[in-house]
């Protein structure tokens, strides 16, 4: 699959630093599609374990009709060292 990388709207040091605005920052999740979730067998709040050569993280899955099959996304603060091609399955 296709990693595709976001910044968070809220993002940067000043969130970071400041404990009243944590709220605002992404949680640890990817976007997959309803297509992609199906055919991996993941629900909605499922953990799911993305990878990609030798590394690995584990987000909460958060299933998505307006994603194209084949993409997935992650906060950039989320995707680690993650290259842009991934493997995703269920934790």
């Amino acid at each position: 699959m296709r990693l595709v990388r976001y910044r968070a709207l809220f993002s940067g040091p000043a969130v970071e630093r400041i404990p009243e605005l944590q709220f605002q920052r992404p949680q640890p999740e990817l976007e997959l599609s309803e297509q992609d979730a199906r055919k991996r067998k993941i629900a909605n709040g499922d953990e799911v374990t993305v990878s990609s050569n030798g590394t690995s993280v584990t987000l909460r899955a958060r299933l998505s009709r307006d994603l194209r099959a084949g993409v997935v996304r992650v906060a950039e603060e989320h995707a680690g060292e993650l290259q842009p091609r991934v493997e995703v399955t269920k934790a």
